[in-house]
């Protein structure tokens, strides 16, 4: 693969015009309060006792809270991207992000096939960022990101980029009906501001259908001015949640490094995430506990 150091001289260096994957709400999600963080806390450890999905009355009942806290609580944790809340029944469970935040200590102890590996395999061959990433509400949020230059530690997992416009986020949408995306798109076009032209419904979905056809989505100078994602489905699931992978590049290197990185993403997907892998049933480390006894501090 083309390397950032092996660029002509007629094109504009890497530092000098580095991907600007910070530009769309650069603040989120770290500059929104979400309540007591020994709270928060302590629903993500209640999570880790109970290991299944719960409601804001079973969070309130073992953890002493009142119930309306703690539905704010819950709440605020999922628009953050640490909880997914099921609509339908009611009840929060944590998201991958959640299981990143510690996960690097796993895999300094024990460093074996893992979305870390296959992450940092992306970052390292491609020369580039690799994104992972999964819905949240209107939006695409980066929950790792791994790049291979120093100049792009200022991206942090959490990042929210359009679902309708990022590369990651039309993968996303690719896993819904045609009704859904339209929907999003609707919702998208009433709510977003950051963009002067509407997201064209039409145009959304005949990429979405060519996705569903290559397994590849694209964006260009869509999100941030310069920079283009090429990005794929990653075939676990998460929660019921899809995830996908992009690899960002300059948008005057696409072209040439597209059919690269599309050969270099299915290489890793089959190497780390073989046929079979979606749905494989795991031991449990852990028996589920009768209760949660909070022992309450002065």
């Amino acid at each position: 693969m083309t390397s950032p150091d092996d660029c002509p001289a007629d094109r504009p260096p890497e530092d000098a015009h580095d991907l600007r994957l910070t530009q769309v709400a650069p603040e989120l999600p770290y500059g929104k309060s979400v309540g007591s963080l020994h709270r928060s806390l302590e629903v993500l450890e209640l999570f880790a006792v109970e290991q299944r999905p719960l409601t804001v009355g079973e969070v309130a009942e073992r953890l002493g809270y009142p119930q309306s806290s703690t539905s704010v609580l819950l709440h605020g944790l999922s628009d953050l991207g640490y909880l997914q809340h099921d609509r339908h029944g009611r009840t929060y469970l944590p998201t991958l992000r959640v299981s990143f935040l510690g996960m690097w200590v796993h895999q300094s102890v024990l460093a074996q096939g893992s979305l870390l590996d296959f992450m940092e395999g992306l970052a390292s061959r491609s020369g580039h960022v690799a994104m992972l990433g999964m819905q949240n509400g209107i939006h695409a949020q980066y929950i790792h990101i791994v790049s291979a230059r120093t100049s792009r530690v200022g991206l942090k997992p959490g990042l929210l980029r359009p679902i309708c416009r990022s590369a990651v986020g039309k993968v996303l949408l690719s896993t819904m009906d045609d009704e859904q995306v339209l929907r999003i798109v609707r919702n998208v076009n009433a709510t977003d501001l950051d963009f002067p032209t509407p997201v064209d419904g039409k145009s959304l979905l005949n990429e979405i259908e060519e996705c569903r056809r290559t397994g590849f989505a694209f964006s260009e100078d869509s999100v941030t001015q310069g920079s283009s994602v090429i990005a794929a489905r990653v075939p676990v699931d998460v929660g019921n949640q899809p995830l996908a992978v992009g690899i960002g590049v300059h948008t005057w290197q696409r072209a040439e490094l597209q059919d690269s990185i599309m050969q270099l993403l299915l290489e890793a997907l089959a190497t780390h995430i073989p046929p079979g892998a979606h749905g494989a049933e795991r031991r449990r480390f852990q028996a589920p506990q009768a209760g949660y006894q909070v022992v309450k501090t002065s």
